[in-house]
């Protein structure tokens, strides 16, 4: 189940926020402005902050002396585009900012994807690659927003993240001369990517399937305690950490240039 069919709305100060009433078709478990009535949902908009400073922990590896911005590429700024539009979503409900924060998804899969179909191939089918990306995001971006039906978004995202994982395997052990040495430091990396991906979304679930009981665990433990109990926010904390593994990924079976995976073979 996801969050087209469970709607946290109505709690008791969601009337007093400077952003009014939500109006997003998604409401998750943490309890409308019960912090500050500057901020939506508190933890869940603050947790954002983990996708801005994994893009900017790790940027790709460039010359000595290159100025910090020239070291992100499209990946890193489409995982700061994901915080920064998921933490305005998350900020103040709105549907048009839910649409941002879905949007700047379809985004960060896409430069995903674009450097693991591109990579080693000829200007034409670079080209091709792209195109194909562009038509795809873009067009199914119009429908969903046209729509407003967050299943397309859904099933589009996860049609989109389907096409990375076997890509990224098949780049590590078959289109170069790898050591084996390499290829498992390679593969580790995946598996960390992986599991956080996995225990992130397993998170999210229990947010959504247990928020009542989840809710009455909260008001037991002191704050700031009760906030490790926002699932949600743990969500975009561990999904942040696998995209970062993913990217770093990429970039090392794509062009070679993060490194990672040698820093990894001499531990």
């Amino acid at each position: 189940m996801g969050h087209h069919n469970r709607h946290y709305a109505g709690d008791p100060h969601a009337h007093t926020g400077v952003w009014g009433s939500p109006t997003s078709a998604a409401n998750f478990c943490e309890e409308d402005y019960a912090v500050t009535s500057l901020i939506a949902e508190f933890i869940n908009c603050l947790s954002n902050l983990a996708y801005i400073y994994f893009a900017l922990r790790y940027p790709r590896k460039t010359r000595p002396g290159t100025l910090w911005h020239q070291k992100l590429d499209f990946m890193a700024i489409s995982l700061m585009g994901v915080g920064i539009s998921s933490g305005i979503y998350h900020g103040t409900l709105r549907q048009t900012t839910q649409y941002l924060d879905d949007l700047s998804m379809f985004l960060l899969a896409g430069a995903l994807l674009h450097p693991l179909y591109a990579a080693n191939q000829t200007a034409t089918v670079r080209a091709l690659v792209s195109l194909i990306l562009v038509a795809v995001i873009g067009g199914m971006s119009v429908v969903y927003v046209r729509s407003g039906n967050i299943l397309i978004h859904t099933y589009t995202f996860i049609a989109l993240l389907t096409f990375v994982w076997p890509r990224t395997i098949y780049l590590i052990h078959w289109t170069a001369s790898r050591p084996p040495a390499e290829k498992r430091a390679l593969m580790r990396r995946f598996w960390k990517a992986f599991w956080a991906l996995g225990v992130g979304y397993a998170l999210w679930h229990v947010d959504l399937e247990l928020c009542w009981q989840l809710r009455g665990l909260r008001e037991m433990v002191p704050m700031p305690l009760g906030w490790l109990l926002e699932m949600h926010g743990w969500w975009h904390f561990l999904t942040a950490l696998g995209a970062s593994h993913f990217i770093r990924l990429i970039r090392s079976v794509t062009d070679g240039v993060d490194g990672s995976a040698g820093k990894e073979r001499k531990a």
